[in-house]
């Protein structure tokens, strides 16, 4: 129509010859050189024409209103005198091509896509949905012209395609959109057939044709609605680990194709539709469980799980890194590697093999996409904490702790962490039948084990009360404030800075554990704030409660700076009073100055001396003590549940006050306790006892026992109890209820107190669950005095046999936990310990590490002479702290300077870093180092590690 000219008089009617059919608008406006109107109609026979004609004629349009009639009658039977009315007295015929190329506004067409001849009139009828875009003097190819006609028909109301993404994954998205298979099936025969052989032809660019062959056999064998979850069937069956059963279930799932597909087209059906689930998965892992917000992939998991029993496809499902049933089948394999680890008795350890075990299969676990969904997530961490505990009883410290303060800082590095893992565990979960059963009997041996370490700790503690032996430096609630509070509380006009001290009335090691694994995620940086001790490491450190381990007792005692037994009105006059403060400005506020009024979350005297950077400051938060009255006992604590903590801590931060955390007292969480029956129980876990210790008791007495008589009779089971059920209870004399955690926190970026000195992760060895930091003895305070001094230097080769002779023994089964020290007393002193293999590994590491050639160079290249002792210290100091220390700590392990710690760690990053791999880089902001051990052994050419089979 705007091709034609219209002369004055001239009839405004023309007749097109096609398919009296018209989908598109029925006015159209063209410009040709002048604006003109166009109504489209169509006539079915030669007397529909005459009534438009005449009806054009009789309307009184004006010249620049045409009609244009889409008629298929012939000019012989519309006569010559109808024609005689139209536009040129005749019908003109349509040139189907020139119409696509005038809309997409091309010069020329594709010759392949001309042979296709369905698309013309495809492409014509679909310009009335969707606008082509124009390539105004180009050339119209045919897979511009397809793409854009596909995602025209194929779209539905509720998913419209890209016609330049009909990949796989787009196509499959589609096939879940409700219409679909309905849209397909709506195209006439030749172009259905025509779209789909283009959308499956191999030479078009980025498609993957088998995948596509299969996806569209389904369609028209009635099972396009199905596509996902047959997909994901066919990665189960056409997997290269599917069993030999799977031939019968594939025979089956063949027949769902409705045609024959070979091998390698399922193959890659299943693959491809695989990797779109696991996208889908992957991007929705927060919106997954939540109904209404668009797809969710239950419903394909459920089809995909309904067809696998209908195809009996249960063996080959079962290694499935989507389907549910894969996932099940990976749970029981963990399950049944947890069983395996669990020793047989509480002397028992797990074969080294058997952790290697574990671990393989929770790895094959966690590499199922569902794992990251919401109701999945923490299962995945209670399955963590289990291969911590499992570790825990094959590499935890032993009872040979000779004096109960040293089990007390043991508790706080090594016993409190698997008392963590354990709270994760010890309730269950539902995720799979056999995972219950599995927690239970890890449950069952690791309380076992900590049962044995209460014992031998009871009877330190009972041998140190009677003779005061407790040694001059361990930490008591009695001088708690004059050793760690007193050196920080200063005028800040005098250099000090202020202090916040928060006592978190009942909190265990193992809840403050986690707690300070929160603040450093929150940037806060962890010291040891202990100053009055020479020699030793930098350190979490640890003090003893006083006994009985009870709140007026124990937490009176740490305010009064003696032993007394006092309520909170008094422990403020004392604390406040103290002479060692020198006229500094203490406030001490408990939990009715801690709430504040309404709109306001602290108390107002509260947020004052918060305020004021001239007042230390020191809270009581009760909100765990609290929560042990009540029926449901709390393992895992997070910053937020704790009472103003989130505004304590922000206070902190703005005026860069120092932050020291610590308790009063533990407590023991009930398990399924059972109740003693006894007269004269003075609380939950002690009694006055005039009668003797009974089983799960001991008997106490000495000094630091604050009764009339200085003595109780207190258990030490703590599966026992003398009052009624609840949550938990203290006043006993375990571990987890006498020692007591001392944290000191500084934010980043603010200075630290004097003497205060910089933690790296205080973790135990065992807890990291990377395959290169695992070791065979934990590190501890004590290391050192356990460890035989030996008398000569033994060789690499030396080393490396006693290290394969420990890591043989090791795998042979369930040895017994034999503590390391009486081992050490029966060998010659050049020889280390069967059960310090990890002393040997590192002793082989810097043995090998010396004697490169590499190193030897390196030393040598650099500018200013540095021997290997400084070198060999920095690194065993490094591997002992799995691989991460603050420069402070690694110079202070090397003997150099703390103000040479930036330089020192720069001439290690030049040794080390040999070839400018990143053997040895700055972590945390520049404060701490991180070695990659393996990279070491790589760069310098060193043999792999023994065990590791690398």
């Amino acid at each position: 129509m705007r091709a034609r000219t219209f002369s004055a008089g001239e009839p405004r009617v023309v007749l097109v010859r096609a398919e009296p059919r018209w989908s598109g608008p029925e006015l159209l406006t063209i410009d040709h050189g002048r604006i003109r109107t166009v109504r489209v109609a169509t006539a079915v026979s030669p007397l529909a024409v005459l009534e438009l004609v005449t009806g054009q004629h009789e309307s009184g349009a004006d010249d620049d209103e045409l009609l244009a009639v889409l008629t298929d009658a012939d000019e012989a039977k519309l006569g010559a005198g109808l024609l005689a009315r139209v536009y040129m007295q005749r019908v003109y015929p349509v040139e189907p091509w020139a119409v696509v190329r005038q809309l997409f506004g091309a010069r020329d067409t594709d010759p392949r896509l001309r042979a296709d001849g369905w698309a013309a009139e495809a492409l014509i009828e679909a310009a009335g949905q969707s606008d082509w875009p124009k390539i105004p003097g180009g050339i119209l190819t045919r897979d511009t012209a397809l793409s854009r006609l596909a995602a025209a028909r194929l779209s539905t109301s509720t998913h419209r395609l890209d016609a330049d993404g009909l990949d796989l994954h787009a196509l499959l998205a589609w096939s879940l959109a409700p219409g679909a298979a309905e849209r397909l099936s709506s195209l006439r025969e030749p172009e259905r057939r025509g779209l789909t052989g283009w959308l499956t032809d191999q030479d078009r660019a980025g498609s993957p044709p088998r995948a596509l062959s299969a996806l569209f056999a389904l369609f028209d064998a009635g099972h396009g609605a199905d596509a996902v979850a047959m997909g994901l069937v066919c990665a189960a069956l056409w997997s290269e680990t599917a069993p030999p059963s799977a031939d019968r279930a594939r025979g089956r799932a063949e027949q769902w194709f409705g045609t024959a597909l070979d091998d390698e087209t399922l193959t890659a059906f299943g693959l491809g539709t695989e990797s779109y689930v696991r996208a889908l998965l992957v991007g929705r892992t927060s919106a997954v469980d939540a109904p209404g917000q668009g797809l969710d992939p239950r419903a394909v998991l459920e089809r995909a799980e309904t067809l696998v029993r209908q195809f009996g496809a249960e063996d080959a499902a079962a290694s499935s890194a989507v389907l549910e049933c894969g996932l099940d089948a990976r749970y029981a394999a963990v399950a049944r590697a947890l069983v395996r680890c669990v020793p047989a008795d509480a002397s028992g350890r797990p074969a080294e093999k058997r952790l290697s075990d574990l671990d393989k299969d929770v790895k094959r676990l966690e590499g199922h996409v569902l794992t990251g969904r919401d109701r999945h997530r923490d299962t995945q961490v209670r399955i963590r904490m289990a291969q911590r505990l499992v570790r825990w009883l094959r590499y935890g410290r032993p009872a040979d702790f000779l004096t109960s303060a040293a089990a007390v800082d043991r508790h706080i590095t090594d016993y409190a962490w698997a008392d963590l893992a354990l709270g994760h565990i010890h309730d269950g979960d539902n995720a799979h039948p056999a995972l219950p059963g599995a927690f239970a009997a890890l449950c069952a041996a690791v309380r076992l084990r900590r049962r044995a370490l209460d014992e031998a700790f009871a009877a330190r503690l009972a041998e140190d009360v009677a003779t005061g032996g407790e040694p001059t430096e361990a930490l008591l609630v009695e001088t708690f404030s004059r050793r760690v509070l007193a050196p920080v509380v200063r005028s800040p006009r005098s250099g000090g800075q202020p202090l916040l001290f928060l006592l978190l009335d009942g909190a265990s090691a193992a809840i403050t554990a986690d707690l300070a694994e929160q603040l450093r995620a929150l940037s806060w940086v962890e010291y040891d704030p202990v100053i009055d001790v020479t020699g030793g490491g930098a350190r979490r450190r640890a003090m003893t409660s006083a006994l009985p381990s009870l709140t007026t007792v124990s937490r009176g005692s740490l305010f009064a700076g003696e032993l007394v037994d006092i309520g909170q009105d008094e422990e403020r006059d004392r604390f406040t009073g103290h002479r060692f403060w020198k006229g500094s400005a203490v406030s001490l506020f408990h939990k009715a100055g801690l709430r504040g009024g309404a709109g306001t979350p602290l108390g107002t005297e509260l947020t004052d001396a918060l305020a004021d950077p001239e007042t230390h400051v020191a809270v009581v938060v009760n909100t765990i003590d609290d929560r042990l009255r009540e029926d449901r006992p709390v393992s895992n604590w997070q910053l937020d549940e704790l009472l103003g903590m989130r505004e304590l801590l922000a206070a902190a931060r703005v005026n860069g006050r120092a932050l020291v955390i610590t308790s009063d007292h533990g407590h023991v969480i009930d398990r399924g306790s059972a109740k003693v029956s006894v007269t004269d129980a003075l609380s939950a876990r002690h009694r006055a006892g005039q009668d003797g210790a009974g089983p799960g008791e001991i008997e106490l007495s000495g000094r630091r026992v604050v009764t009339a008589d200085h003595r109780i009779v207190a258990l030490w089971d703590t599966e026992l109890r003398y009052g009624n059920r609840q949550a938990g209870y203290h006043g006993g004399a375990a571990l987890a209820e006498v020692a007591i955690p001392v944290l000191a926190f500084v934010p980043g970026g603010a200075t630290a107190p004097k003497g205060w000195r910089e933690l790296g992760p205080q973790r135990p060895p065992w807890w990291s669950l990377a395959e290169d930091s695992r070791p065979l003895t934990a590190a501890g305070p004590e290391a050192a005095e356990a460890a035989p001094v030996p008398a000569r230097r033994p060789t690499a080769a030396a080393l490396r046999r006693q290290a394969e002779q420990a890591e043989a023994e090791a795998a042979s089964g369930q040895e017994a936990l034999v503590p390391r020290a009486a081992v050490a007393a029966a060998l010659p002193s050049s020889s280390p310990a069967p059960g310090s293999a990890r002393a040997s590994r590192a002793d082989l590491l810097l043995q090998e590490l010396e004697s490169s050639d590499i190193m030897k160079a390196q030393l040598e290249a650099l500018p200013r002479p540095e021997d290997f002792t400084g070198v060999g210290a920095a690194v065993r100091a490094l591997v002992d702290a799995h691989g991460i220390l603050p420069l402070s700590a690694v110079a202070e392990h090397a003997g150099k300077r703390a103000a040479r710690a930036a330089g020192f760690a720069a001439t290690l990053q030049r040794v080390l870093n040999y070839d400018q791999a990143e053997v040895l880089t700055l972590v945390d902001s520049g404060r701490s180092l991180r070695l990659d051990l393996e990279l070491l052994r790589q760069q310098f050419g060193l043999p792999a590690a023994p065990g590791t089979g690398r």
